[in-house]
Formats: C-alpha cells, structure tokens, sequence
C-alpha cells in the first residue's frame, strides 16, 4: 500500500463548518468573525476574558 501525499490527505479530510467547530471549543458565535465556511477570527475581547483562566 502506498503512501499517501499530503495533497492527497488534505482532499479527503472532511471540512466542518467553524461556526460549529467554535461553538464545540466554548466561543460565542458573535466573537467569531468567519472567512469563509472554515476559518475565522477570534474577537480580541474574547481572548481577553480568558486572561485570568489557566
């Protein structure tokens, strides 16, 4: 059996949509601003509310 390439990986890999990926992760939807159906920015206000957790 041959190896695969990575080019080959990355086609097969099944997407999901970031919305629901952040909502799994535990971020609000309005601190997502999404590029496209699978990547997306987290808020800066956000990341800020996570200072004091470990």
């Amino acid at each position: 059996m041959a190896i695969k390439t990575d080019i080959e990986i990355a086609r097969e890999a099944k997407k999901r949509p970031i919305m629901e990926i952040g909502a799994k992760l535990g971020i609000p939807s309005e601190h997502l601003l999404p590029y496209g159906h699978d990547k997306a920015k987290v808020g800066q206000e956000f990341i800020k509310s996570l200072a004091g957790r470990p």
